[in-house]
Parts: C-alpha cells; sequence; structure tokens
C-alpha cells in the first residue's frame, strides 16, 4: 500500500509539502531545533546555584551537602529531571588538590526543607516560585536519605593546576538519569583531598509529570 506523506514547512508551518523519499525507499530526517530547545522554552526549565560557598569534603558524608533539593509536589505529582550538575571553586586551596562531585537521591518520602533559593527559569523569563523544588544550600539532609552509602561520584575530578585561587570548575551532563520523584530529597557535594577549597553547587532540571515504575 502506498502513502502520500505531508508535513509543515520549518520556514512557514501554514505551508505543507511533500515528503517524498529516495530511489531506494529510503527517507532521510534532520532535526529543526537545537537538542534541548524544546525542554528549555517551555515554563518549567530551570537551573540554581548555591551563593555561599561551602568547603570540600575529604570523607563521604552523612547528612551535610553543599547543595540540597527537596521535591514538594504531591504523589502522582511532577518529577525534577536532572539535567546537569556542576560546581564553582570561589576559594582555592593553598596546596595541589584534586576534587570531585558527588551527589546522592532520596528512596523514601521526607519532610519538607527550608526553601532559601530561588529557581530561575532557562528561557530568561524570570525567576519563579512556579516549581517543585525546594532548595537549600548548604543544608542538612534527614538521616534516612543523608547515609554515607548513598553518595556516589559523577562525572572525573579535577587537579589544580595554580594554589590559593579560585578557578576551578565542574559541569556533567546528567540528561535524566537522574530523576527526583515527589518527596524526595537530592544532594550535591565536592570531596578532594583538602578542606580549604570552598565551592558553590549547582544544577539544572526540567519538571514533568511522568510514571514511574
Amino acid at each position: 500500500m502506498e502513502t502520500k506523506v505531508r508535513a509543515a514547512s520549518r520556514l512557514n508551518t501554514s505551508v505543507k509539502v511533500d515528503v517524498n523519499a529516495s530511489q531506494a525507499g529510503d527517507m532521510f530526517s534532520a532535526p529543526g531545533s537545537a537538542m534541548y530547545e524544546d525542554i528549555t522554552r517551555g515554563p518549567h526549565a530551570f537551573h540554581t546555584q548555591a551563593t555561599t560557598p561551602v568547603p570540600a569534603v575529604v570523607a563521604l558524608p552523612s547528612i551535610a551537602t553543599g547543595l540540597m533539593v527537596w521535591n514538594s509536589a504531591p504523589d502522582g505529582g511532577r518529577s525534577m529531571i536532572v539535567d546537569a550538575i556542576g560546581a564553582t571553586c570561589e576559594t582555592g586551596s593553598g596546596v595541589v588538590s584534586q576534587m570531585g562531585m558527588i551527589w546522592i537521591l532520596g528512596q523514601t518520602r521526607v519532610d519538607t526543607v527550608a526553601n532559601e533559593l530561588i529557581a530561575r527559569r532557562n528561557n530568561g523569563l524570570g525567576a519563579t516560585t512556579d516549581t517543585v523544588a525546594i532548595i537549600a544550600e548548604g543544608g542538612n539532609l534527614d538521616a534516612i536519605t543523608g547515609v554515607a552509602i548513598g553518595w556516589a561520584p559523577w562525572g572525573r575530578s579535577t587537579i589544580s593546576a595554580v594554589i590559593s585561587l579560585p578557578g576551578t570548575q565542574f559541569f556533567h551532563k546528567v540528561n535524566g538519569k537522574i530523576i527526583i520523584p515527589p518527596g524526595r530529597a537530592f544532594g550535591l557535594h565536592v570531596i578532594g583531598s583538602d578542606v580549604d577549597s570552598d565551592f558553590l553547587c549547582g544544577m539544572m532540571w526540567h519538571e514533568e509529570t511522568i510514571k514511574l515504575a
């Protein structure tokens, strides 16, 4: 059976064009927008970064974080799909040091935390409270979420090229490999070889109502 396919023109959506295959029957397509454009232009794509630097830890923490986020949605509400995590060094150590990022995700619903930071929209249309994220910088996780065994690394560590100066930074793509369900807490921190380097942890995420298995 032969099927004719028509599509809207990228330049003018009111203009419809025929979609044709090659003589061998192959049909090729190309993206009509940047990879994350559809997510970013919507109202629920956000980023945040701590404003108060927190020293790196030299051992896996339990409840301490550089940045803590809690999903305030009710069960069945929006989940937070993590797009990226990062950290910026504001005060450098006086010795050459090696640093890396760690993260933790709660597995059970926990109580709310104090909201200290406002989520900023990735599309530039203003900071907003229209988010399920409750964000605390340098806050403590609850005792159920905050256990040393729950912390895991993400991305490569970095060895500082200079001493006593800021500049070390991390930006790790997550691309949805971490999802913060309703009621769960999520934490970020920097671990390294000394506690004299201070970091501002941050993250990017978008929110959707999805079914979790």
